[in-house]
């Protein structure tokens, strides 16, 4: 997990429904709080702030949030995005114990230089996340997948080989399944059709 703790003040929300309009045009954000065996909590946060903050963390890291003098330890469950303006409409956070294990979705990231790209492969991550189980604050920023070694269309990367940190554990792991892949591009094969065709 980064250093730097990722915090948000909120303040409580009353506004509900269609009427939640009127705050975000006040640059702020509805949101709610669920907690297992408790009642959900609405409240709003400042839009500026809630954007970077997902834009740190995604799913997959926690965060702190300020709200009437207490703290709260959360997750983020759900965003609601304006499908038009892509900004951010709604959030649902989801509160988290930080002695208890959870499960979170922690970006895969590629590093390094592929010698397959240099040589006009292409070079794709196949999926951008994985789950995996541990403390919240144990919680990875990303897993690096390291290409480098990647020289030739054989050269898949499988999730056998992801390097996880010792104090979490993927979920639903298929050691077998194709992380990075490596493709010929489709003009390359398509001139290459062209010249093995028989003129006659």
């Amino acid at each position: 997990m980064s250093s730097d703790k990722i915090t948000l003040s909120a303040d409580l929300r009353e506004v509900t429904g269609k009427k939640v309009k009127s705050i975000r045009k006040d640059g702020l954000v509805p949101a709610v709080i669920y907690e297992k065996g408790k009642e959900s909590i609405n409240l709003h946060v400042p839009y500026m702030p809630l954007q970077k903050a997902y834009s740190a963390v995604g799913l997959g890291q926690p965060i702190e949030i300020t709200m009437d003098k207490k703290k709260y330890l959360v997750m983020i469950k759900d965003v609601h995005m304006d499908p038009v303006k892509n900004t951010i409409m709604h959030v649902a956070f989801h509160a988290v114990n930080a002695n208890e294990a959870i499960e979170a979705q922690v970006q895969l990231k590629m590093v390094g230089q592929a010698p397959a790209s240099a040589l006009g492969l292409l070079v794709r991550l196949n999926t951008d996340h994985i789950t995996v189980k541990g403390l919240p604050g144990d919680m990875p920023d990303n897993i690096e997948v390291d290409v480098s070694e990647v020289t030739t269309e054989d050269d898949d990367i499988r999730a056998v080989s992801l390097n996880i940190p010792s104090n979490v554990e993927a979920v639903d792991f298929d050691p077998d399944r194709v992380i990075v892949s490596v493709t010929i591009p489709r003009a390359v094969v398509e001139e290459t059709e062209e010249e093995v065709v028989d003129p006659a």
